[in-house]
């Protein structure tokens, strides 16, 4: 079900107040999966309504879910055979409680690692969408880079990488239009080098950005994943429900799209 309250990364830290980019120590990266270094870095997804909206890519007895046939471009198609949208109540509407979702927050699927090559520990979050509008099956995110500039094994956010449409431009954490602590401002906006990152799908590919596209292309295919609509209209964090991606079959195929348990995080 859904949290009645947001927990701040300095809950889940054991902190006694909240400081921008909040240091994680390293032992949290692989104690329990790396669940609390995923949690305290957790990013906030938004989508536009009349998007084909998120699912559970499994149902957690081990049945991977099918995907669905693409509308190629078919405004009045997008949604079709994805999860019911709910009711628009205004910006940033939850989206959770879906019917026929096997969980009651839509998962985000993590993996973590150490990347020798450049001495971070990376983080991938990805969400699963039954289609987009090309294809059947999608799969999303993120990859989040860490690293230590004291040396001390206390690690910072520094990098994301953002899948889109196969491109993957990396930008400074610093530079991340819209982060958040927890409780006291996951509603606003334009907060840097906060605890949690916001991110934006776009409604026809489902690229990740940390910014809107809301000038064109609402209601025809964009000829880019940067001219695709986003905004948001609906909202989910991903802290609700992170699952580790080895609960995803590893012979498990998602046609042309790539799941996180198949993804090497360091050549991102």
């Amino acid at each position: 079900m859904k949290s009645t309250t947001f927990l701040g990364s300095a809950l889940l830290l054991g902190a006694n107040t909240v400081l921008a980019n909040n240091p994680i120590a390293g032992n949290l990266f692989t104690d329990n999966l790396g669940l609390a270094a995923a949690q305290a870095a957790a990013p906030m997804w938004h989508m536009p309504s009349g998007t084909c909206m998120p699912s559970a890519a499994e149902d957690g007895n081990g049945h991977q879910t099918n995907g669905v046939g693409p509308d190629n471009c078919n405004i009045g198609k997008l949604g079709h055979n994805c999860p019911a949208q709910p009711q628009w109540l205004g910006p940033q509407t939850g989206y959770y409680n879906i019917p026929g979702e096997p969980f009651g927050n839509v998962p985000t699927y993590y993996a973590n690692g150490f990347c020798q090559s450049d001495n971070t520990w990376r983080i991938i979050y990805y969400v699963y969408f039954k289609k987009d509008t090309g294809h059947e099956s999608d799969w999303e995110g993120v990859v989040m880079k860490f690293s230590n500039p004291n040396g001390d094994n206390n690690w910072v956010r520094s990098s994301v990488i953002f899948e889109q449409d196969g491109n993957k431009p990396e930008k400074s954490y610093e530079d991340i239009n819209d982060t958040f602590d927890g409780n006291n401002d996951w509603t606003q906006y334009s907060n840097k080098n906060r605890d949690h990152p916001k991110f934006y799908f776009g409604k026809f590919h489902h690229s990740v950005h940390d910014d809107w596209h809301t000038s064109s292309f609402k209601n025809t295919c964009p000829p880019n994943s940067e001219s695709d609509f986003r905004n948001d209209d609906y909202q989910f964090w991903s802290y609700w429900n992170l699952r580790h991606a080895s609960v995803l079959g590893s012979d498990w195929v998602w046609g042309k799209a790539n799941a996180p348990n198949h993804i090497d995080i360091c050549n991102y």
